[in-house]
């Protein structure tokens, strides 16, 4: 489909729908392929605040019945085409979904549903004015059905044994996914339908240069879309079917064109020429998936899933530890990973844990890890997580306490399933924590709170090294809420800013945080705290520096340890009194954080 502007009416759109179906029907197709979102414009682009205005972008109810979506299926069911379409979904219960569905015409019923999983782009919109949004993370949830395989009938006659031809749909940013391939192919799959649409002009979406040329991007753009299609349709042994919606959408937001259909050979045997509307057709010889299927890409045979764990264990990357300055290492190409633990010697339930920076500063987070590497059990996996790039890259004041908070939890609660408990590493009674704990039912701690309780553990009166003098009047009022007051014998600044513990020299840095520490010591206190994440990596000074008397206690490592400890005793987020949630609140006031 061509371009579709923010001002069309949807009965334009419409007619033009029911034309191409026509027009499909015409030239003997028996299942045909609409793009994602096919009602509308590509409206994730926009930013609307307005819930009303927002929600008319959406299909309610049954698609087969609702008014703005009914003559399409009637069509369908006329000429008796199968017909695969993508539209924003708003369910009963008020969620929303990037979505499509296959309706088979001969039995007026939808086959099968599928939720676009692989969201791509932003909650927030970028501030660049001249930035092309995407919103998606904003507008739809993840998918909740899964890739699901499923047989249609009434296209050919198969033998007993084979069965009715094998189908499955994905959207979009879900075809540059090789597992989503992959599911479907270990169902058997023969024909994967696949709509979209692709910006053909979006450096800020992609983290390029604005710099690159337009006409370029769009070549590369389309390449890459049919190198996706192409490369995962061989490895599958499968044909697919891609239809984009393309052209200049209100006359600025270009989309790339490149829809085809690819054989199990990883060919592409029939693709548009043009940015308008337009059908495109192709014979699929299903027994041209058998060779594939039986011997290059026999799974059973050849997939040997004992080295796949990592695949489903863990979402971000983990780098292998950096080599020595000499180039020597004991550890290079072994199984053990930064932040994760020590090898195991076979598959077990694991606890995870997200270790939750919330400022963009991705060195911090990094940091942490590598400080746990060595104190990690082997069923305790942490991974860790950055603010999105909008957060503050510091947080030294309550504008960034409560702009980081805002920034994270929108990233962190979507992914909250995946985890057994949430360390925020921030030295701070920071905002974050209290979201979380109201959010989620699992254990959340901050390090600073981590930490205060270790030094209770440990010693009789503790102190605490802070950053900045505004960030020791915080910390001290921190204490005061914590009820430790009457255990600390004093917070004194280093003077540095969060950044300049890692902008600084390593050895101006060690002088003065030693020279704070010792002189806390001399104050009385035998427990030291270090009242920052980014004062992690410099534990091992400051314990040589006051002696092996005093407990200097890392919040990172020792936030993570009592975590493991809730987990392993079962312990949840009580829910009967200020860490109740209060979505329930949020929704009948019609405002929905994620």
């Amino acid at each position: 489909m061509g371009a579709t502007h923010l001002t069309d009416p949807r009965e334009k759109t419409l007619a033009r729908m029911l034309k191409l179906l026509d027009s499909a029907a015409s030239q003997g197709a028996q299942v045909v392929l609409f793009p994602e979102t096919a009602f509308t414009t590509f409206f994730p682009r926009h930013l609307f605040l307005d819930a009303a205005e927002l929600e008319s972008w959406f299909e309610h109810g049954d698609i087969r019945t609702a008014p703005n979506t009914k003559p399409l299926l009637d069509k369908a069911r006329e000429l008796s085409v199968d017909i695969c379409v993508g539209f924003a979904e708003a369910t009963g219960d008020g969620e929303h979904f990037n979505s499509c569905v296959f309706y088979h015409a001969k039995t007026d019923s939808i086959l099968s549903r599928y939720r676009k999983i692989h969201l791509p782009g932003d909650f927030e919109p970028w501030p660049d004015p001249n930035a092309i949004n995407q919103l998606e993370k904003r507008y739809f949830k993840p998918g909740d059905l899964g890739w699901q395989a499923f047989r249609v009938s009434d296209l050919i006659t198969s033998p007993p044994e084979r069965g009715d031809p094998i189908f499955g749909m994905m959207i979009c940013n879900d075809r540059r996914w090789a597992e989503s391939w992959r599911v479907l192919g270990l169902q058997g799959v023969e024909v994967v339908l696949c709509g979209y649409n692709t910006a053909g002009w979006a450096p800020h979406l992609w983290g390029t240069s604005a710099d690159q040329d337009p006409a370029e991007a769009e070549r590369m753009a389309i390449f890459q879309h049919q190198l996706v299609m192409q490369a995962n349709s061989y490895t599958n042994a499968t044909f697919s079917v891609s239809a984009a919606r393309c052209g200049l959408d209100d006359g600025k937001y270009l989309l790339v064109a490149g829809s085809c259909i690819t054989d199990p050979e990883g060919r592409i045997i029939a693709q548009s020429k043009t940015i308008e509307d337009e059908v495109i057709i192709a014979d699929c010889d299903l027994d041209l998936c058998r060779p594939g299927k039986t011997r290059t890409f026999d799974f059973a045979r050849h997939r040997r899933i004992e080295h796949y764990g990592r695949i489903t264990s863990q979402t971000g990357v983990v780098e292998p530890p950096k080599l020595s300055e000499d180039g020597n290492t004991t550890t290079n190409g072994a199984h053990a990973l930064v932040g994760r633990g020590h090898p195991l010697t076979k598959e077990g339930k694991k606890i995870r844990i997200l270790l939750c920076n919330p400022n963009a500063t991705k060195s911090m987070t990094e940091n942490c890890l590598k400080m746990l590497q060595s104190t990690l059990p082997p069923d305790v996996e942490v991974d860790g997580f950055t603010a999105p790039e909008h957060a503050p890259t510091a947080i030294e004041g309550n504008l960034d306490n409560v702009m980081s908070a805002a920034a994270a939890v929108k990233a962190i609660v979507p992914i909250a399933d995946q985890y057994d408990a949430f360390l925020v590493a921030c030295y701070s009674d920071h905002a974050l924590i209290r979201a979380l704990r109201e959010e989620l039912d699992k254990p959340v701690i901050g390090i600073m709170e981590a930490s205060l309780f270790a030094a209770r553990t440990l010693g009789n009166r503790f102190g605490i090294i802070a950053t900045s003098k505004r960030a020791k009047v915080a910390l001290e009022d921190a204490i005061r809420h914590y009820g430790f007051d009457g255990f600390c014998a004093g917070v004194v600044s280093c003077g540095l800013g969060v950044l300049e513990l890692e902008t600084k020299s390593e050895k101006e840095v060690l002088d003065i945080i030693c020279n704070v520490a010792k002189d806390l010591v001399a104050h009385g206190v035998d427990t030291l705290t270090l009242g920052c994440a980014g004062m992690t990596k410099l534990k091992s000074a400051v314990e040589e520096a006051v002696g092996e008397d005093v407990q200097v206690i890392d919040g990172v490592v020792t936030g993570v340890h009592h975590l493991v400890g809730i987990v392993r005793m079962g312990g949840k987020t009580a829910k009967a009194g200020m860490y109740s949630s209060s979505e329930k609140q949020r929704k009948a006031r019609g405002q929905n954080y994620f």
